[in-house]
């Protein structure tokens, strides 16, 4: 692969920004829908990183795992949200006067690193949250979460555009973002998934740089602290150092170029170093002080098997593929309202037919192979850590396709190599293919959001009523000519991005890729 883009496509053009900011603004915008369109804590986990910010913003510390409870303010917040109108919810200092103390609930949360939480605890305290409607902090901390996937389609674009050479292919993939609505549902909640998310993302970008030659200090520096800051932020980050190192390590055979094995090895142990001295050093400390990587947040205790019986490699499959699929394209709420699972299962296998195909020999093989290391990682680690929970405890509690979205940009990457590939012959099919994503990821988009809705607010049926209507507009934190402005918004970002991509993928001047 050659290092240097054609002049062509080197610097982005006026027509690429603009779709690139209409993608943004229909990606932000998205975030926003679903923040005011989701119950407040009903997204995964919400109660609890929600109990574990607040816990902090009152000074009561960072405990050790599996011993923080849950505040009997939180609890009550959870308990009336369903049937207490927005405008009479209390503010944190009422609940927390009127439900002192905390209950015997565990909150599993200080599992994890404390990065989000000092980060969320933060915002609570800047904005007083104790004089503060609790349902308005809910949303305001959900909105933090919109703000931190927000580059993620950017970042998508400037990778695969470094990676590809071509502004038509990098626009589409981009646009394959919004493909994914449970990313949306997971940006737009109140949880530590958003930061890894986008530090995936910027990983990514990264070693694209780094793939295509470039290894200035700065890049690999920066390469480091943000692999570092991934793992500092969550488990599902830890992947990111591994894969920065293994990426700085090869890429210069993809550049085109072989410096000196010594400085290779060298590149490679700064990038190691930083992420270290940045976050990694965490779970270096999880070995040392709890003996384990990361700590259990429930501890529970095993349950033998009968004689004769065991795991059912079987159920174990087919129960990690039906939730990992289903949570990872779109599974709204508490993992209460999936999307229809033909939809995912047809989306899930044209990935895997696609990953597949970016294997082939070709000009980008070896990039794939090296991308394909981010995913493989993490759901390596998710399918150990289920089947060792399976067999101890007789079930999978973790099987959730949001723990691999630290790679979605290699996972949209890879599917677009392994669509050129499939296309390389029929420029024709190729355009056809991209006019398809264009118009079909935000279907997909919309679709997810409509699951969302009608999962809430009218009982999972096939409609809209004024009475699914007016309960929403009653229980929205943000009200509802918020949410009405939001709406239309989002609604006119969609489709303008949709005719002003269509525009683009059927202008045969638009230069395809070029290396």
């Amino acid at each position: 692969m050659s290092s240097r883009l054609d002049p062509s496509v080197r610097r982005s053009s006026r027509g690429e920004r603009l779709l690139v900011a209409l993608l943004t603004a229909a990606f932000v915008l998205l975030g926003a829908t679903s923040a005011l369109l989701v119950p407040v804590l009903q997204a995964p986990d919400e109660t609890a990183h929600i109990d574990t910010a607040l816990h902090l913003a009152l000074g009561d510390g960072y405990v050790a795992p599996a011993e923080e409870r849950v505040l009997a303010a939180v609890q009550e917040a959870e308990s009336s949200a369903a049937s207490t109108p927005a405008a009479d919810r209390p503010t944190w200092g009422e609940l927390l006067r009127d439900h002192p103390g905390e209950t015997t609930r565990v909150d599993q949360m200080t599992q994890h690193p404390p990065t989000w939480y000092l980060i969320a605890a933060g915002v609570l305290r800047a904005v007083g949250f104790e004089h503060v409607r609790w349902d308005l902090t809910v949303l305001m901390l959900r909105l933090l979460g919109v703000g931190f996937v927000a580059p993620v389609p950017l970042l998508t674009w400037m990778t695969l555009r470094r990676l590809l050479g071509s502004p038509r292919i990098a626009i589409v993939g981009a646009i394959a973002v919004l493909a994914v609505p449970q990313v949306v549902h997971i940006g737009a909640s109140v949880s530590n998934d958003p930061p890894v998310i986008l530090l995936g993302a910027v990983v990514t970008w990264l070693v694209a740089r780094v793939l295509t030659g470039e290894r200035r200090l700065p890049t690999l520096l920066g390469l480091g602290v943000a692999a570092g800051l991934a793992a500092w932020f969550k488990g599902t980050g830890l992947p990111a150092v591994p894969f920065a190192a293994i990426a700085t390590l090869v890429a210069a055979p993809l550049a085109g170029r072989t410096p000196q094995l010594r400085r290779r090895l060298l590149d490679t142990l700064l990038v190691l170093a930083t992420a270290g001295l940045v976050g990694a050093w965490w779970w270096v400390r999880n070995l040392v002080v709890h003996r384990t990587l990361q700590p259990e947040g429930l501890p529970r205790a095993a349950v033998p098997w009968d004689p004769g019986t065991g795991p059912d490699l079987g159920y174990f499959v087919n129960h990690e593929w039906d939730g990992v699929t289903a949570s990872f394209w779109g599974y709204f709420g508490k993992l209460q309202y999936p999307m229809s699972p033909i939809l995912t299962d047809l989306l899930s296998f044209a990935v895997l037919v696609a990953v597949a195909a970016s294997f082939a020999r070709g000009p980008h093989r070896r990039t794939a192979l090296v991308l394909a290391v981010f995913p493989v990682v993490p759901a390596l680690l998710l399918l150990r850590t289920n089947w060792s929970a399976y067999d101890a405890l007789h079930q999978i509690a973790a099987a959730q396709g949001r723990y691999l979205f630290v790679a979605l940009v290699p996972v949209v990457a890879l599917c677009v190599i392994g669509c050129l590939r499939l296309t390389d012959r029929s420029p024709v099919l190729r355009r056809r293919l991209g006019l398809a994503v264009v118009v079909g990821a935000p279907v997909v988009a919309l679709y997810g959001l409509s699951i969302a809705y009608r999962g809430f607010w009218e009982g999972a049926h096939t409609t809209i009523t004024r009475t699914g209507l007016a309960h929403l507009a009653s229980l929205t934190p943000g009200g509802r000519g918020a949410l009405a402005v939001v709406v239309v918004l989002m609604l006119v970002s969609l489709v303008a991005l949709v005719v002003a991509s269509w525009r683009s993928v059927r202008d045969r001047a638009t230069p395809e890729a070029t290396h």
